[in-house]
């Protein structure tokens, strides 16, 4: 009898280790997507700024927003981003496609970057 209470004993911290073991696991595995996400958006946002900064010097140099990125006379490298939209006369958007149907964009009237599935 004593034999049945150490081996019921011994499964239940078998198991207790187990689902330890899992938890720590899944939490670690969430850490580091979570970690490799916001880098991710932050070297999109480092790219954005860059062009961000070009429009809102062109802006302040000429009193309006330019109608393309060709008016800002840089380069920019086909299918990586950013992009540059003119919504109209004082807003604009800046954004990175991510994926098939995602973007990643910036908003010049409320200053932020949003993603958008």
């Amino acid at each position: 009898m004593n034999w049945l209470k150490q081996s019921m004993k011994f499964r239940k911290q078998k198991m207790k280790r187990i689902i330890i073991g899992i938890f720590t696991t899944v939490v670690i595995i969430g850490a580091v997507i979570s970690y490799l996400t916001m880098s991710e958006y932050n070297e999109y946002e480092e790219k954005g700024a860059v062009l961000i900064d070009k429009v809102e010097k062109y802006r302040a140099r000429y009193g309006m927003l330019p109608n393309s990125v060709e008016d800002l006379h840089i380069e920019l490298v086909m299918n990586e981003g950013p992009y540059y939209e003119r919504v109209d006369s004082v807003k604009y958007k800046v954004y990175f496609n991510i994926g098939f149907d995602n973007t990643y964009m910036y908003y010049s009237n409320i200053k932020t970057w949003k993603y958008s599935p």
